[in-house]
C-alpha cells in the first residue's frame, strides 16, 4: 500500500526516534493513506513543507486495526489516554480514565497501529468523554467520521518502507485549506458536544456502572 508523510522536510529513511512527543498511539512514524491530507500536515503559516511518499506491505506485520469490528471507540479512548496528557477535571473523570486504560487498552504487541487520527480536536474529544460531557454515541460519531492515520511503531517495518520520493508543497496554496478544514471540524464537534442529549444516550460513567 502507500502512505504519506508531511512534514517540513524530506524523510527518506523514517525512525521512531524522530517522534519524541507523547503521540496517540505511542511513539512511532505516522502515516497516512490521503495524500491530500499529507500537504496540510506538511505546511503552517509560512511554512512550505514536503509530502514523502512510501510503499510498504503491511500484511507480513502485526496490524492493531481499531478501525475494525474487533475494537470499539473505547479501545481507541484508553490508548490516547495511555499515550497523551488528558486532564481530569474531578475524581469521577480520573477514575474513568483508569478504568478505561485498565480495560480497553488493546493488548499484546504490534508493529502498526491504524486508527482514527489523534489531533487537537481529537485530544479534546478523549478528554471531554472521559470528563462526562460526551455521550458514548456522540464519541463514536465522531471516530466514524474522523481521518484515518497509521502509526509505524516497530523499527523492522520502518526498515521495510520504501521511499517512492517527494513533492514540495506550498505554505500559500495548502494552509487555507488546512485552517479551513480545522475549523471545520472543530464547528462539527462543538455542536455535536452541544447538542441535547437522545434518549439512551450513555456516558462513560453510565458504562462503568453496567459492567461492573
Amino acid at each position: 500500500m502507500t502512505l504519506y508523510h508531511g512534514s517540513k522536510k524530506i524523510i527518506e529513511r523514517p525512525s521512531t526516534d524522530m517522534i519524541h512527543y507523547a503521540c496517540g498511539f505511542g511513539q512511532g512514524f505516522y502515516l497516512t493513506p490521503d495524500e491530500e491530507r499529507a500537504k496540510e500536515y506538511a505546511v503552517s503559516i509560512g511554512q512550505d513543507g514536503y509530502v514523502s511518499t512510501y510503499n510498504v506491505d503491511l500484511d507480513k506485520y502485526d496490524v492493531l486495526d481499531l478501525t475494525s469490528d474487533e475494537y470499539s471507540p473505547l479501545n481507541w479512548a484508553a490508548l490516547l489516554a495511555s499515550n497523551r496528557s488528558i486532564d481530569a477535571f474531578s475524581i469521577e473523570a480520573l477514575s474513568a480514565k483508569r478504568y478505561l486504560i485498565d480495560n480497553y487498552t488493546p493488548q499484546g504487541s504490534y508493529d502498526v497501529v491504524v486508527g482514527c487520527r489523534c489531533d487537537g480536536v481529537y485530544t479534546r474529544v478523549a478528554t471531554d468523554f472521559i470528563n462526562g460531557k460526551l455521550s458514548y454515541r456522540a464519541l463514536q460519531r465522531m471516530i466514524n467520521v474522523g481521518e484515518t492515520q497509521y502509526a509505524i511503531i516497530s523499527e523492522e517495518v520502518l526498515d521495510d518502507l520504501q521511499f517512492v520520493g517527494a513533492e514540495f508543497v506550498s505554505s500559500a496554496a495548502n494552509y487555507p485549506k488546512k485552517d479551513f478544514n480545522h475549523c471545520k471540524k472543530l464547528d462539527g464537534y462543538n455542536k455535536r458536544l452541544n447538542a441535547a442529549s437522545r434518549d439512551g444516550d450513555e456516558y462513560i460513567g453510565d458504562i462503568m456502572k453496567e459492567e461492573r
